[in-house]
């Protein structure tokens, strides 16, 4: 049983990571092209229209889809899955009404912004389409069917990224962020249905839809929380400074936490329902969990490395100087990714095995008495003070999340560092050689660019060479 689901893990895996790397691409396409049409303050009034509509997405969800996933097979029928489409459609409808004629003109006025009101009313169009495809997503998760996922969204980001394009070509301005944005929860519904057999029927029953409540609103706050604690840094910087301002932190947020975002998120819509399978065996969770933080690390380490020491080389060269303020934040967030990276996914550890209430618990306090203060207090000092807040937050939260893990998981921070070793082992070294280069050297960045990802990857295949292999040859090569 566990060897199957293992092979399906990594089949699984291989479609996430192709999805991510496809929309990864056209997504630094569309933004390259993007940043270097517009100025500052037009970023930073999508950032925090995106950042309220974040939140508007989470509170249309309400945790169901989580609830649907997690929910063991013998005891799921098809009059749940009925009860939560017709739920969360009609509550999509409300959420989206009561943001067209209420949040928006209130954040419009509430940031002194005339455009938020109609950018932040298209960008809560997804909240239907979310609803829409609810089930038909679920479904596809259940059966850890990634492949189909990832032809979907990558499609999906395909044609938006186009779409987009062609509208900053014709001098569309914010505007072809906004089309970039929604469009993919447009483009891939019509996927869904064609593809998931299973239709809407006039079938709700109160009792069933409530069986959901109770795991679902434990991951509806969690998942509330996650959302206010990645943005909340964008409230204050808007309000208290400016929409300058929030355009310099959000290149620097979109180039660390939110790359480490879609990074970890091609491992986590797989490990999510996997977990959920296994989610009696906590031996087995314990083993994949340090599996996933070894991913986690592999992919992002050398990223973070080659912002924290060429981030005014990147810059220049990819933005523009107008963005160069931003070249002390990305380092410090840069850093703030790699703490996270120790405790990354326990979260979901724990919503897998039937506790989202302790899920819950750990992000209200780490929200309440961390972020909040910390955002507050930094955006006091500019972005810089903003960003050093956020690193303050993520130290906090690794020593909170870490006493969890240790308990539900028996984890302790050797197994940890064991797992994270060979990318420890190579950023340190890559590091070593690369800073002095840059530092009182004149070569140029895009060599070094090179040679930072050379001798990276290099360190990474001797540890990983037996492995490289085995995996080409079960999971690449044969069907």
């Amino acid at each position: 049983m566990v060897n199957r689901l293992e092979s399906r893990l990594l089949k699984g895996l291989f479609w996430s990571v192709a999805q991510v790397l496809i929309k990864r691409v056209f997504d630094l396409f569309i933004k390259l092209v993007l940043v270097n049409i517009l100025l500052p303050e037009d970023f930073g009034i999508v950032g925090v229209a995106v950042a309220i509509t974040s939140v508007v997405y989470v509170i249309s969800d309400f945790g169901l889809q989580s609830a649907l996933i997690q929910r063991r097979k013998t005891t799921t029928l098809d009059v749940h899955f009925q009860s939560v489409y017709w739920w969360s459609l009609c509550w999509s409808i409300i959420v989206f009404l009561l943001m067209v004629f209420v949040g928006a003109p209130y954040f419009s006025y509430f940031y002194e912004e005339p455009q938020l009101k109609l950018i932040i009313t298209i960008l809560c169009i997804p909240v239907i389409f979310n609803a829409l495809s609810i089930i038909y997503k679920v479904k596809m998760l259940r059966c850890l069917d990634f492949k189909r996922i990832g032809v979907i969204n990558s499609i999906a980001a395909v044609v938006s990224s186009f779409i987009a394009l062609f509208i900053a070509l014709k001098d569309g301005g914010l505007w072809s962020l906004v089309v970039y944005t929604v469009l993919p929860f447009v483009i891939t519904y019509p996927f869904y249905v064609n593809w998931v057999s299973w239709k809407p029927k006039f079938i709700f029953k109160i009792e069933y839809l409530l069986q959901n409540f109770n795991f679902g609103g434990f991951t509806f706050i969690s998942s509330l929380v996650l959302v206010l604690s990645l943005n909340i840094y964008h409230f204050f910087i808007g309000k208290i400074i400016d929409a300058t301002a929030v355009g310099i932190y959000s290149l620097a947020f979109m180039l660390t936490i939110l790359v480490s975002s879609q990074v970890t998120s091609m491992i986590d819509r797989v490990m999510f329902p996997f977990y959920s399978k296994i989610q009696t065996n906590v031996t087995t969770i314990k083993k994949y969990y340090l599996l996933s933080l070894t991913y986690y690390s592999l992919f992002l380490y050398p990223i973070m490395l080659t912002l924290i020491i060429l981030s005014p080389s990147v810059i220049k060269f990819f933005f523009g100087v107008k963005w160069i303020d931003a070249k002390n934040p990305i380092r410090i967030l840069a850093i703030v990714v790699l703490i996270n990276l120790f405790t990354h996914g326990c979260h979901l550890v724990f919503r897998s095995m039937g506790k989202p209430k302790l899920e819950m618990k750990m992000l209200v306090f780490i929200l309440i008495f961390v972020t909040v203060p910390s955002a507050y207090i930094g955006s006091h000092y500019g972005i810089v003070g903003v960003s050093i807040g956020v690193l303050i937050a993520a130290v906090i939260n690794f020593l909170f999340s870490f006493y969890f893990i240790k308990s539900q998981l028996d984890v302790c921070l050797l197994d940890i560092l064991i797992r994270l070793k060979p990318s420890i082992i190579s950023f340190s070294v890559t590091f070593l050689v690369i800073f002095p280069l840059y530092l009182f050297t004149s070569i140029n960045f895009i060599v070094l660019l090179v040679l930072l990802w050379v001798i990276y990857i290099l360190i990474i295949k001797i540890f990983y060479k037996a492995e490289i292999r085995f995996l080409k040859k079960k999971y690449l090569l044969n069907d």
